[in-house]
């Protein structure tokens, strides 16, 4: 059995780690994951890579907020 280590990937010359946290926690608020999961994945990702992680309930928390706005009108 092999463990797999999360490695920092680049998917252009403007992708940074933050950037792609951000969209990920988006969707992750979108898709309705619950927040436990979320901060799940930014507690295991904390270690590796800290912008991502910091990204990741950055964007999940601006979703959540901007579909409770929307939801008030």
């Amino acid at each position: 059995m092999s463990i797999q280590v999360p490695e920092p990937t680049t998917t252009g010359p403007s992708s940074n780690s933050y950037d792609d946290g951000y969209i990920d926690g988006e969707l992750a608020a979108i898709t309705n994951l619950p927040s436990r999961r979320v901060h799940a994945r930014a507690a295991m990702a904390d270690p590796y890579d800290f912008l991502y992680a910091q990204g990741l309930i950055d964007g999940y928390l601006h979703a959540i907020q901007v579909n409770a706005a929307l939801g008030e009108r």
